[in-house]
């Protein structure tokens, strides 16, 4: 019984090892190969596009004094607006109210600092034609009123101040924007979704255009920065421009499925998860307008290795330590080094620099099965079928 399991057991292990060395090269057997943009973590192809929109590299943020109401607003999101344009005003009645109690209380401490001046005066007198037996008592008098004098003036000074803030703030209750621009958003609740404060009015200043688009979880990492961007208008494909990504976002995403979930050739199956903002600066701006809305891709010059996020299962090393993998090379298998870049820590992948793109397909490596010239297929090796152990004989079911 012991022999069968034996016999039984050591078909299994043949038959694994054959399967082992049907998926790379041995003799008489080809090696498969798969396409590099399907293995690909984080590549993005010419194919993919990304909607956009211009905003201004420069933004205007106006406060606003949350103890006081606002009466009224004068402009909403996507408004243009000009230099010294009323944006709101605050109630200046409520304004007015707390300037007249504020009046009332400087007026109160000035009449009670006077008060204080006179009572140590007469003290002083009263010291003076008092005997020696009663001018300690006097003087502890006038020193406890000259401390409530400092403290009074004190107070005087901090009212002034008040009483000056509110007559500015009454005088300039209509707020005005500084600057030439649109109306990029107005914030009545004070913090995003996540608490962070925000200001009330974000005004985006005419001139000086950049492009603004998102990039999703999958495609970190496919896009870097310094990546050349085509940037073509949504009603006439034939009027692009050209620009550089100059920084992208990974410290504030935005989450959820939105209509800036980009446009693949391939459904993002995480087009609900996060979405890091990326910006892109023009070469020329020409017949671009604030607020407008486009479609980018990545230059189909620029779209090669440095696309490419790999995972590191399929990166071999020489003697030297060079990196290299198996590409197909007209229906043949060939060793190819290739330049690393970082590692994504988010998805466990190393960036290919040079040496790779992504239209090529490699092979698993394994370097005692792989070889030089070995014949490759693109056809993925059947399933192995489970061997069965009958008494000794292998039979395959």
């Amino acid at each position: 019984m012991r022999s069968k399991l034996r016999i039984g057991t050591a078909l299994a292990l043949l038959a694994c090892l054959c399967l082992s060395l049907a998926a790379c090269s041995g003799e008489g057997n080809t090696v498969y190969v798969q396409n590099v943009a399907q293995l690909s973590s984080g590549s993005v192809t010419p194919a993919d596009r990304f909607p956009g929109m211009v905003v201004s590299e420069n933004v205007t943020e106006i406060e606003r004094d949350t103890s006081i109401e606002i009466a009224e607003v004068f402009v909403k999101a996507g408004d243009d607006v000009t230099a010294g344009q009323e944006l709101f005003h605050y109630d200046t009645n409520q304004l007015q109210l707390n300037l007249d109690k504020q009046r009332l209380e400087l007026e109160q401490l000035e009449a009670t600092i006077e008060n204080y001046k006179e009572q140590i005066e007469d003290l002083k007198n009263d010291r003076y034609n008092a005997p020696s037996s009663e001018q300690l008592d006097y003087t502890v008098q006038i020193q406890t009123m000259e401390i409530n004098l400092k403290e009074a003036e004190l107070n005087l000074a901090a009212k002034q101040t008040e009483v000056a803030q509110s007559e500015s703030v009454l005088e300039q209750a209509v707020v005005v924007s500084p600057v030439d621009g649109r109306v990029q958003s107005i914030n009545e609740n004070g913090t995003d979704n996540y608490g962070r404060p925000l200001p009330y009015i974000t005004i985006q200043q005419a001139g000086s255009y950049r492009i603004q688009a998102t990039l999703g979880e999958l495609q970190r990492g496919g896009i870097l920065e310094g990546t050349r961007m085509k940037i073509i208008s949504r009603t006439d494909s034939q009027q692009t421009w050209m620009g550089t990504v100059t920084s992208i976002d990974y410290e504030n995403p935005s989450q959820g499925n939105s209509n800036n979930m980009y446009i693949s050739s391939t459904m993002d199956p995480m087009s609900a998860a996060s979405r890091y903002p990326f910006y892109v600066e023009l070469d020329d701006p020409t017949g671009l307008m604030l607020g407008q809305h486009v479609y980018l891709s990545v230059d189909s010059g620029e779209a090669d290795a440095a696309q490419v996020q790999l995972s590191s299962s399929f990166i071999a090393y020489d003697e030297s330590g060079a990196a290299y993998v198996w590409v197909e090379n007209n229906g043949r298998l060939t060793k190819r080094t290739v330049t690393l870049g970082e590692m994504n820590p988010a998805t466990g992948a190393v960036a290919i620099l040079e040496g790779l793109s992504s239209t090529d397909y490699i092979a698993f490596p394994d370097e005692t099965l792989c070889r030089e010239g070995a014949a490759t297929t693109h056809q993925e090796p059947a399933e192995a079928e489970t061997p069965i152990d009958n008494g000794g004989v292998m039979e395959v079911g």
